[in-house]
């Protein structure tokens, strides 16, 4: 049997009086992360979560070693009730009226997508759902979904259905082996401290080779709240600080909370190392608080913030469905938005917390009927009621106000792909029939830009999939998207080849998927001239001679070495024509932005135009789309064809004045610039997101197929290609 001291100093401490400073903690936490998904400021505002992450390991693990303490046991029955009365209600309710407003407001496609998330969510595995769509190529330009931040929820549900087992664990070894209470505690000690650290190395691990996939993990995070449970575990001894020294840890750990928050930026590598900084910094916060009076801490221990902490949770649940659903009343994401969005979460907040998290928390619902329930409150019936009616209330506001604006607006059918059939304006006279396609093509961009209602688009707003993409890069797998499956890029090159085989002509296309997505319409222009068209091209991997990194922001290992090759096979070939595009706006691995960026870029365009001279007939720089907004993300039912336009960039214009330089400097007659911001924008720099009844993109940045392919008579007759 497991030998037990009774003196104070050997246990666990008594669950002490309140904490103000953790709920001064939580306020802060919460306070930040809504900053930063609000404001995308503090640039290290998403270190609210690793606080949270710590305060739940601390208190979780404290809670479950009073009770070995008090009973010798842990009823795992009576932890994972709580863990529901605590979570459940409150995200249950904000998953009902997230989605339900999502179907009222949203696309088909993005409502069921905002549903789908939504069941990952109640069955807290929407981290790894994040983990595995958030790297999705086609998605980077997406809209992010309205639950995203319950990851975080998943991550902690996910580590408490291991930790209570692994603690128990460790008692029953240490009852077996008769080690004695000091001996059980150092192995505890010792267990939790490994796996703090195997995580933490893994996180190192992770982060450095897939980044995002890391910062969703659940291996990658549990270290941050092993730390807390150090802290409980160990809270007997920092019971022991003296008083003097409490504020001064205390404010040493709020000034590292501070630092995390404004110095640390999303291109830092996280979760490891930097989380480390906000982790301590935290933990020297509550550990200075353990045992003691938390004095001269007033930042943290305030009646407001105190209220803040309490109602943090709902605050953390509701926050994000605003900001993301808000964002489809506002265009103009300014002052008004940020303070209506302010005013909106705060009061669901207060509501669902007085309503629907802290009744059900401290009643007796899912406790046995024979358990001893002096301290807890029956669930009644008018509380229930008072629930329910929330839901219905919350439900009818959406509903009244959804549809009231959908026929204010009337513009609902977009949305569910039947689009408002009214004819755009004409813009040419009967008379003006000769038009070239240049001309004909900057009539329906400017049509599109002064259009007042959807047109029948085609394909429409739901089906703007990754079946939208040109079909050598959906269908045919051209770019290389499964690298298990196609772990050779040049091999894969190599089977991409359209147009008769023994066509008299040939034409090569290098770069991205950018490059890919021009595909329909250069195969539109050439193969009636003869031409054979290779598509050479590998994800992620600009034509341009430069080290990039994924969209993961991972090493692309394969990109120059893909790149060489495309070098050599164009050199062996001598085509007759060479087209080369790539995305404007890749992370380089050198991690150069600004003029930097833009002197890295330049100087990747002068390798690539000097070592390609020649090797062609004739070469055809072409310059990227522009981009713009994914459609299925801004067009609602209640938006207009003008809340999707988009103006072209200075960067853009910028990265397009340097590659003519490049080029001219090469002083190659064989090969020529084509800018292609016409064939998208007016010339003002206004762009529409659909010209005619086609959609521009498919998502932000890659051309829909339909638009790609009505590119070719343009293509043709830019390239003078007309026999």
């Amino acid at each position: 049997m497991l030998k037990r001291r009774t003196t104070p100093s050997a246990r666990v401490p008594n669950k002490s009086k309140f904490r103000s400073d953790i709920q001064g903690l939580r306020a802060l936490a919460v306070t930040v992360v809504i900053a930063d998904h609000l404001l995308h400021w503090p640039s290290g505002g998403f270190v609210g979560v690793d606080i949270f992450f710590v305060i739940s390991g601390f208190l979780i693990t404290g809670l479950l070693l009073r009770e070995h303490e008090k009973t010798s046991k842990i009823s795992f029955a009576d932890f994972y009730r709580r863990r529901i009365r605590r979570i459940l209600p409150v995200a249950a309710v904000v998953l009902i009226v997230t989605v339900s407003a999502a179907w009222m407001l949203l696309s088909a496609a993005r409502a069921k997508s905002v549903s789908m998330d939504a069941l990952w969510s109640m069955f807290f595995g929407a981290n790894w759902h994040l983990a595995m769509t958030g790297t999705n190529y086609m998605d980077a330009t997406s809209a992010p979904t309205p639950l995203q931040h319950f990851w975080s929820l998943a991550v902690e549900e996910q580590f408490y259905i291991v930790w209570p087992w692994l603690i128990l664990a460790l008692y029953a070894v240490g009852a077996r082996r008769a080690w004695g209470f000091p001996r059980t505690r150092r192995a505890l000690g010792l267990g939790m401290g490994l796996v703090a650290a195997v995580s933490f190395g893994y996180a190192y691990w992770e982060t450095a080779v897939s980044p995002a996939i890391a910062y969703f993990s659940t291996f990658s995070r549990a270290w941050e709240l092993a730390v807390g449970a150090l802290l409980a575990l160990f809270a007997t001894s920092l019971a022991k600080m003296p008083d003097w020294v409490r504020p001064v840890l205390a404010y040493a750990g709020l000034g590292g909370i501070m630092w995390s928050v404004f110095a640390i930026s999303p291109t830092m590598a996280f979760p490891a190392p930097w989380a480390a900084v906000p982790v301590l910094a935290t933990s020297l916060v509550i550990g200075a608080g353990t045992g003691g009076d938390q004095k001269f801490l007033a930042p943290l221990t305030n009646p407001v913030a105190h209220y803040i902490g309490n109602i943090s949770y709902s605050l953390y649940l509701w926050h994000f469905p605003v900001i993301v659903l808000g964002q489809v009343f506002f265009r103009d994401q300014g002052l008004f938005y940020v303070t209506i969005a302010c005013v909106l979460m705060t009061l669901l907040s207060v509501v669902s917390y007085h309503l629907v998290e802290d009744p059900i928390r401290q009643s007796s619902w899912l406790e046995p009927a024979n358990r001893n329930r002096r301290s807890m409150k029956p669930l009644s019936f008018s509380m229930k009621g008072q629930i329910a009616g929330l839901c219905l209330l919350a439900l009818a506001a959406g509903v009244t106000t959804g549809f009231a604006l959908d026929k204010e607006r009337g513009s609902a059918s977009v949305a569910q792909g039947a689009p408002n059939n009214k004819p755009l304006p004409q813009t040419t006279s009967p008379a003006e029939k000769d038009l070239t396609a240049e001309e004909e093509l900057a009539a329906k961009v400017g049509a599109a830009t002064r259009a007042n209602v959807w047109p029948d688009l085609k394909p429409t707003v739901d089906e703007l999939t990754r079946s939208a993409l040109a079909e050598e890069w959906s269908k045919d797998g051209c770019l290389g998207l499964e690298e298990k499956a196609m772990p050779d890029p040049r091999t894969n090159a190599q089977r991409c080849s359209y147009g008769a085989p023994d066509a008299p002509k040939t034409a090569v296309v290098l770069g991205d998927s950018v490059a890919i997505s021009y595909v329909p319409g250069i195969r539109a222009a050439l193969e009636p001239q003869g031409y054979k068209v290779l598509v050479y091209t590998m994800q992620q991997c600009p034509a341009a001679k430069v080290s990039v990194l994924k969209l993961d922001k991972s090493p692309h290992p394969q990109c120059d070495t893909f790149r060489d090759w495309t070098w050599s096979k164009v050199a062996e070939l001598h085509p007759d024509l060479l087209f080369m595009t790539s995305v404007h706006s890749p992370t380089l691995a050198s991690g150069a932005e600004g003029p930097k960026f833009l002197e890295e870029w330049g100087a990747g365009y002068s390798d690539t135009f000097r070592a390609l001279s020649g090797t062609a007939k004739r070469t055809v720089v072409l310059d990227p789309p522009p981009g713009g907004v994914a459609l299925k993300d801004c067009a609602t039912r209640i938006s207009k064809p003008q809340d999707c336009k988009t103006t072209v960039t200075n960067r853009y214009l910028d990265l397009q004045t340097i590659g003519r330089q490049k080029l001219d400097e090469v002083g190659n007659e064989t090969m020529e610039f084509v800018a292609t911001k016409n064939w998208f924008c007016t010339t003002s720099g206004d762009c529409p997101s659909f010209v005619g009844t086609t959609p521009v993109y498919a998502d932000g940045s890659h051309l829909t197929a339909a638009y790609s392919a009505s590119l070719g008579p343009l293509i043709t007759e830019v390239l003078k290609l007309a026999a």
